[in-house]
């Protein structure tokens, strides 16, 4: 069965979190220089931010004591964000497109998450959204996941939901260098449909 309804991560999927975090703590990078991040950091930015710093050492504490309410706010678009909202809304309807997110422990994460959607979204999305860290609760057989966790992802796979995983420099698509061409050939196989998408610019 088609799914009929599409999740979508918002942090390094919809938006370019984690580059953006560490350019923002000083680490000097820019928001899409994955290059910069080594693969072998896995999913810890803590720990890709300790290697990449030029002097300081960040507990995890510390580091996300940095993060405020305006960075979350204002991160950047990502690159394939409007392409893949395109091609989401397409497949399945706008109505039944939702944002999925997890903020952190800080109430500034939250406020600041759905700042970010109402300021870089369509208006059509702005109440398309469900905010918490237990992804794989809203796992069906006919909803679909994407997401740059690989826990995320497996999460919801073995929720019984469908999940496909965006290629970054912390999971273990980290190798596939054009991460839009990769999800929207996944978008192809799950819904047996070809169709041409443009890559956005942000």
């Amino acid at each position: 069965m088609k799914p009929t309804r599409i999740f979508l991560d918002l942090d390094d999927v919809l938006n370019a979190f984690t580059m953006s975090a560490l350019g923002y703590v000083g680490c000097g990078v820019g928001a899409y220089e994955y290059d910069a991040y080594n693969p072998q950091y896995g999913f810890d930015i803590v720990r890709a931010a300790n290697a990449l710093h030029p002097f300081l050492n960040f507990t995890e504490a510390d580091f996300w004591q940095s993060i405020d309410r305006n960075f979350w706010a204002t991160v950047p678009k990502s690159r394939e964000c409007d392409s893949l909202l395109s091609a989401c809304e397409n497949l399945v309807g706008v109505e039944n497109v939702c944002i999925l997110s997890s903020p952190t422990r800080d109430p500034d994460s939250l406020a600041g998450k759905l700042e970010w959607i109402h300021a870089f979204l369509p208006k059509r999305f702005h109440r398309q959204f469900l905010i918490g860290p237990r992804k794989y609760f809203c796992a069906r057989h006919d909803s679909l996941l994407i997401d740059d966790s690989a826990r995320n992802v497996d999460g919801f796979l073995d929720a019984g939901g469908n999940a496909i995983l965006m290629p970054r420099p912390w999971n273990r698509h980290h190798s596939i260098t054009n991460s839009l061409r990769y999800v929207m050939v996944e978008l192809s196989f799950v819904f047996q449909k070809d169709f041409c998408y443009t890559t956005a610019r942000s």
